[in-house]
């Protein structure tokens, strides 16, 4: 599949050949499965069919007010009379002319303003860890679990205040430092992530060691650290971080 983070002249054309309904059966259905799968690629095409229409609206403003100042000036020529919206209609080749240096335009826009390779790279890898049970089976550990529930809904920053708090009393409890790192991902923060995260590599008996590679690595080429994410990859070898690897070459 093209990838319409790169707008090439080809990928515009196809676009405008879907817009005016120049394909053909198999090929609109391909094109239709591919923009369920590409949310750019469908925003885009959206936004090209509304301005073809807007223009195509203009154009049409345009007749109309014609026929009606034509119907308002007196003419002795009958077959204008009879057929005025044939006579006044004037040739639409402009409107897609128009459209289409409109669409140039677009597609410039989108491919100046798109995510850095990096930007891509973390949002096709980042999921957030799916975190523990919600068992809440102990006094003790109620402030942890009532945070992870809050972690478990995408109310990322009320988990982080609960969990800061309790990190001030154990500053190395390894559940509360992957935890925190992966929050802080989770929010577009890969600075403060990675100062939590870093601290599991004390703690290579901890059930998070080896996630936590995987999201220091992530943090990383969200930092636009390419390299040094590389290698701390190479360095853990499993089959997630070969994955991940993999999409940074």
């Amino acid at each position: 599949m093209e990838n319409t983070d790169n707008i090439t002249p080809e990928l515009l054309e196809t676009i405008d050949r879907y817009i005016t309904d120049e394909m053909n059966e198999s090929e609109r259905t391909a094109f239709e499965t591919r923009m369920a799968s590409d949310k750019k690629l469908a925003a885009l095409v959206k936004e090209m069919q509304q301005l073809v229409s807007a223009v195509e609206t203009v154009a049409l403003r345009e007749q109309l007010e014609e026929f009606h100042n034509s119907i308002a000036q007196p003419t002795d020529d009958k077959v204008k009379k009879l057929h005025p919206v044939s006579h006044y209609k004037r040739p639409m080749r402009w409107i897609y002319s128009a459209a289409a240096v409109l669409l140039v335009l677009m597609g410039i826009f989108y491919f100046t303003n798109m995510d850095s390779p990096s930007e891509r790279i973390f949002a096709r890898n980042f999921v957030p860890d799916p975190g523990l049970p919600t068992t809440m089976s102990t006094t003790s550990d109620y402030d942890f679990f009532d945070a992870m529930v809050n972690y478990k809904r995408e109310e990322y920053t009320l988990a982080i205040d609960k969990w800061e708090k309790l990190l001030a009393e154990k500053p190395q409890n390894d559940s509360l430092n992957y935890f925190l790192g992966v929050s802080y991902l989770a929010i577009d923060d890969a600075e403060t992530a990675q100062k939590y995260l870093d601290k599991l590599q004390a703690h290579s008996e901890s059930i998070f060691s080896e996630d936590a590679v995987y999201y220091r690595a992530l943090a990383l080429i969200k930092k636009d650290e390419l390299a040094q994410a590389a290698q701390l990859l190479r360095d853990n070898p499993s089959k997630r971080n070969s994955k991940l690897l993999s999409d940074l070459k």
